[in-house]
């Protein structure tokens, strides 16, 4: 197994009507009361770092904005075709060198 993906057994202290609580949230899934605080807390931290992945990906975009200024995109694709038929024309001027 994955060192990321190994389980991790922890032991955590709760009052007895918490506890209880989740025994019963468990019992409506059909699971025992620890499945189902693993449960949560993994659906907590999955949510937490999807945020943390959407601010990123936020970073990532001002920057991109920063870098080519105020450019829509379709300003940047007729770029990248303009790019693109450069690079065609340098390559047809290069002459093609052939095996005797």
């Amino acid at each position: 197994m994955n060192k990321k993906n190994d389980i991790k057994r922890i032991n955590i202290r709760l009052p007895e009507y918490i506890q209880d609580w989740y025994k019963e949230q468990g019992k409506k899934y059909s699971v025992p009361y620890s499945n189902y605080m693993a449960m949560l807390l993994t659906e907590i931290y999955e949510k937490d770092r999807e945020k943390e992945i959407v601010q990123e990906l936020n970073q990532t975009m001002k920057q991109l904005k920063e870098m080519s200024g105020d450019v829509t995109a379709k300003e940047m694709k007729k770029q990248v075709e303009q790019l693109k038929e450069m690079v065609r024309e340098i390559e047809n001027k290069q002459p093609t060198e052939t095996v005797d």
